[in-house]
């Protein structure tokens, strides 16, 4: 199963917990294990903000998401791949993500790719994790297992709340339907 570039949606039945309403990019699916940044977790502290801490003056739209429970120092960049640092990974031919001390400085400078997040922590499963997880194969459960969707930047970059989470699981439910009617 290819999931690096797609969405992994956190179903109606999982409640209370961290993973409530989460919608999760795929950024490394391999035997190793993988790794994926929560889209839709935007935290109170802006990009200029969070830049302003670490000595750069900006003035960039945006917020601060946190990526998920691991790494949570970690500074990721999700982007579209026009844009590229010594330190960028593509993930499929319309996102990369990167990690350098030269994002931010590049950024105050108005160096920018089209669209982009930035990122504290990130989710991480060791390796068959994920699979089972989402087949919901024991200890892990089917009524909470993982749904997915394809990526598409829309969907990634067009909003970070609720409705992010509402419009990505409607997008798994057409493409459920339409995998059984073909």
């Amino acid at each position: 199963m290819d999931l690096i570039g797609n969405l992994l949606i956190a179903p109606p039945a999982v409640k209370g917990n961290f993973w409530t309403k989460t919608v999760i990019v795929v950024t490394e699916h391999h035997v190793n294990g993988s790794v994926g940044l929560i889209l839709n977790r935007r935290s109170q502290m802006t990009v200029n903000e969070f830049a302003q801490q670490l000595g750069f003056h900006m003035d960039v739209p945006g917020f601060l998401y946190l990526g998920g429970p691991i790494n949570v120092k970690n500074l990721s960049f999700l982007h579209t791949p026009e844009w590229r640092c010594n330190n960028t990974m593509q993930i499929n031919q319309h996102l990369c993500v990167s990690s350098a001390e030269e994002i931010l400085p590049r950024l105050a400078l108005g160096d920018r790719p089209k669209q982009w997040r930035m990122f504290l922590g990130l989710c991480g499963w060791s390796p068959n994790q994920l699979l089972n997880e989402i087949k919901g194969l024991p200890p892990f459960e089917q009524n909470v297992s993982w749904c997915t969707a394809n990526g598409d930047l829309e969907l990634i970059f067009g909003s970070d709340t609720k409705d992010q989470w509402m419009q990505v699981l409607e997008r798994s439910g057409q493409e459920f339907a339409q995998n059984i009617l073909t």
